[in-house]
């Protein structure tokens, strides 16, 4: 009976968690952001949604190989996280892509500053193949209720915000304006 208990434990968490990082997965995620609006719905509460996109990650792994893009990404997960509180949530959502939910969060510039403090701790390089890489990356911010009110627009919008910090030379952060939707930010 343990080990039929064990195996639906181990089953759960396959099926909600990436299996590089250990990080919720992108189900994950949405099922977490979906409870954190409702909560900040309810209480009158703000949320951010961080939309973390590598710059150039694409590089380690054509020129290390994909052993060593993957522990570069292991690496990632783990500064990320240790960057939030346990209220919060870090997920991989696949590829270089990562998302981060900051619950309850004041004002909005509490969330710039947890995303200075990740610009700043991903730029400290890591110790991959004998060397060590520097990596940089974007980095774009939506806030509950302002961006929006469902998970699917807080995400989107974070993500348009992302790829206009991209666009701007990237390692850095933007928030959500919605003249970014104008500008042609790309969204997917």
């Amino acid at each position: 009976m343990l080990e039929l208990h064990e195996a639906r434990e181990r089953e759960q968490y396959l099926a909600t968690h990436d299996s590089l990082t250990g990080l919720p997965n992108r189900a994950l995620f949405y099922d977490r952001l979906a409870q954190a609006a409702a909560s900040a719905r309810r209480y009158g509460t703000t949320l951010a949604i961080l939309f973390v996109d590598l710059d150039g990650f694409k590089g380690v792994n054509d020129e290390l190989g994909h052993e060593a893009g993957d522990g570069v990404l292991r690496e990632v997960a783990r500064r990320l996280a240790g960057l939030v509180r346990k209220s919060d949530t870090v997920a991989r959502i696949g590829g270089d892509e990562f998302t981060v939910i900051l619950s309850q969060i004041g004002k909005p510039e509490d969330a710039a500053r947890v995303a200075r403090n990740m610009l700043e701790r991903l730029a400290v390089p890591i110790r991959v193949s004998g060397g060590e890489r520097t990596l940089h990356a974007s980095i774009g911010l939506s806030i509950h209720p302002a961006d929006g009110e469902r998970a699917d627009t807080l995400v989107r919008n974070a993500d348009t915000a992302m790829y206009a910090a991209k666009r701007d030379g990237g390692n850095r952060f933007a928030f959500y304006e919605r003249r970014m939707r104008r500008d042609g930010a790309r969204s997917n």
